[in-house]
């Protein structure tokens, strides 16, 4: 989450647009050669097809259900909502570090690669993360930060380091019997 702006569910339209125009900004000047010259869409400039495609692939979040709805997660949906992926053509490639802007946070940064380089996924992260910073930074803002929880975000299980690991493991041989 960013400091200075309400949380996501308290967020006005103004505040939404506000995180989307400046994660607009600051992605335009990244610099490190596997994020720089990347794609930042606009939900709501999306055609239809566009939006259930990237969604389909995992590059994009979901339009907002029942729960996201109730939640004011999904207010002014999907105007103020964003997408930032590493590659120039969102049609035909598939992004390996993404910044989701204004889905359940203000930010939500990930890399995912197929592959055992976790190493590789967590640098790519990690660089993002610095960028990101830097060039916020600049521009007078940053990260939320409590001294006694860490990094906030809105869901508590995030805070501290806001940091969420996944992997994903094939067991082909777990339904063969010996």
């Amino acid at each position: 989450s960013l400091d200075g702006v309400k949380s996501p569910a308290t967020m006005s339209r103004s505040d939404r647009r506000k995180v989307q125009n400046l994660v607009d900004e600051c992605t335009k000047h990244f610099t490190t050669s596997n994020l720089a010259h990347g794609t930042y869409v606009p939900v709501l400039s999306m055609a239809n097809d566009q939006n259930l495609d990237l969604i389909e692939r995992h590059v994009l979040f979901d339009n907002p259900n029942e729960w996201t709805i109730a939640s004011n997660l999904g207010r002014d949906w999907p105007d103020g909502r964003a997408l930032y992926a590493n590659v120039t053509d969102l049609r035909n490639q598939t992004p390996d570090f993404m910044i989701w802007v204004n889905e359940e946070d203000h930010l939500r940064i990930m890399c995912l690669r197929k592959g055992g380089d976790i190493q590789g996924v967590f640098t790519t992260v990690m660089t993002g993360m610095r960028e990101l910073e830097r060039e916020l930074t600049k521009r007078g803002w940053g990260f939320a930060y409590d001294p006694r929880l860490g990094y906030l975000t809105s869901c508590p299980t995030n805070v501290g380091t806001t940091m969420r690991a996944s992997v994903h493991v094939r067991l082909t041989e777990l339904g063969r019997l010996p």
